[in-house]
């Protein structure tokens, strides 16, 4: 079963960056590191986690960018889990935490190769 939390300790932080970076920066051939951003201390971060193994198969961050909208970013899954659900279940979570904490309105960065992919969780394609 996949549970999607928070990271807390300095380990759990170590893997979900790593997943980020593995998954959207290292097939672009970016440096480490660049997986952060400006926003990382004003976000809200989360990962699946198989709860069985342990193992950080997802995660994602939610933050504000500008006022009363929350932003979506970061979202990536773990090669070998994807076409299981586990983007659709994050995106899910913070979509209710964002709800949950007033927000009417969410944003989300993405590439052009996966604006499909939020089109078909329901986000409209503005730029």
């Amino acid at each position: 079963m996949i549970v999607i939390k928070s990271p807390q300790t300095r380990e759990e932080f170590k893997a979900y960056y790593d997943l980020r970076y593995k998954v959207l920066r290292e097939p672009w051939g970016l440096p480490r590191g660049s997986e952060k951003d400006d926003f990382e201390p004003i976000s809200q971060h989360f990962m699946a986690v198989d709860d069985q193994t342990g193992e950080i198969v997802g995660c994602a961050k939610l933050f504000e960018k500008e006022a009363g909208v929350a932003w979506l970013s970061h979202l990536s899954v773990a090669t070998k889990q994807q076409r299981k659900g586990i983007g659709k279940l994050l995106i899910q979570h913070i979509e209710d935490l964002a709800r949950s904490q007033g927000y009417q309105r969410i944003g989300c960065l993405s590439r052009l190769n996966t604006t499909d992919y939020f089109e078909q969780v329901g986000y409209k394609i503005s730029g």
